[in-house]
């Protein structure tokens, strides 16, 4: 029987209650399907880990995450922690270069159409993104009081790479198609770089079709026509600011998976841990449940995966979105398990 070690952050706010409704979905899985079990570790994250340990991601939780399977992550309060972000420090310290996103809709919440289908797939050690983009240094820096330059970062490595694991996700999903963002026509060097990176690799990949289109173009067309994407890739901000809109499109019920060369981590799209609603159980849990589900896909267990994703729409079919508490919603999940 196989046995996972799960590295568990519950960070600040209303996360610990949502950690808690996932790790009970993630048992329960584990015990129906009694191929596998779980065990769990929890490790300070957090602006309650800067409080009381001098560090949002101490040492002993990085040492914990990188001697486990996965980590799954709660949202964090960045307000007065230094840079880098906790999140940010975790991508660049586990080497995980590739953030994805599958979005789609589901029943008995809103989405623009009923029938989205899309992953994203940014690049998430580089670009704009200040806090990990350099060696040492944040990427930002001020020549005077009045002016603020940022550097981006592009490499051909980094972009190979990402567009590597793009086309092997497609492969290994079948999907069809992949559009590869960019704004190749003011920023001809950096994502003139981007995109002959990507178009080099599509060229091992004959059986999926690589279209490109301007970044700013998509995001009108994420709202006219969603269904005429499949797999989105692009660099690391343009990436941020389009998952977000098209997570919008289905009410931001939308896992995230970070993976690369280290322990892959898992957390859900809204990353606000929302202290005014902390311990009074308003919040739900499906977007990290559905973390929970793409969890186990990584690992391998698939009939696990598939079942938590079915419960969910089961409880979604039939139970209000608004009438259960945090914890009661992982509990019926559970009991459709």
């Amino acid at each position: 029987m196989n046995e996972y070690k799960i590295a568990l952050l519950s960070g600040d706010g209303v996360s610990a209650e949502l950690i808690e409704s996932a790790s009970l979905v993630l048992q329960t899985a584990a015990a129906k399907s009694h191929g596998f079990q779980l065990q769990f570790h929890t490790y300070p994250y957090g602006k309650k880990a800067y409080e009381q340990c001098g560090a949002a991601c101490p040492p002993e939780t990085l040492a914990g995450i990188q001697s486990s399977v996965a980590a799954l992550l709660g949202a964090v309060c960045v307000k007065g922690i230094p840079s880098p972000s906790p999140i940010g420090f975790l991508r660049k310290e586990l080497n995980l270069f590739a953030d994805v996103r599958p979005v789609r809709s589901f029943p008995g919440v809103w989405s623009l159409r009923p029938d989205i289908d899309m992953v994203c797939i940014r690049e998430a050690t580089e670009g704009f993104i200040a806090d990990r983009n350099l060696y040492k240094g944040y990427g930002e820096f001020m020549p005077s009081e009045d002016q603020v330059l940022s550097l981006r970062v592009i490499s051909r490595q980094a972009c190979e790479r990402i567009a590597k694991f793009a086309f092997e996700y497609a492969r290994k999903n079948k999907r069809k198609k992949i559009t590869a963002l960019h704004k190749a026509n003011v920023l001809k060097m950096g994502c003139g770089l981007f995109l002959e990176s990507v178009q080099h690799i599509a060229a091992d990949y004959p059986d999926i079709e690589l279209c490109d289109e301007s970044v700013d173009t998509a995001a009108g067309n994420l709202i006219k026509d969603p269904g005429s994407y499949d797999v989105l890739l692009t660099t690391n901000l343009f990436g941020d600011i389009i998952s977000d809109e098209a997570a919008g499109l289905v009410s931001s019920l939308v896992p995230t998976g970070n993976f690369g060369t280290s322990t892959p981590m898992f957390l859900p799209i809204d990353h606000s841990p929302q202290y005014s609603q902390e311990g009074k159980g308003t919040i739900s849990p499906l977007g990290i449940i559905l973390c929970a589900s793409m969890l186990l896909e990584h690992l391998g267990e698939l009939i696990a995966s598939n079942a938590v994703k079915h419960a969910m729409i089961e409880h979604l079919k039939a139970v209000p979105t608004t009438s259960l508490s945090t914890l009661a919603i992982a509990h019926d999940i559970c009991d459709r398990l």
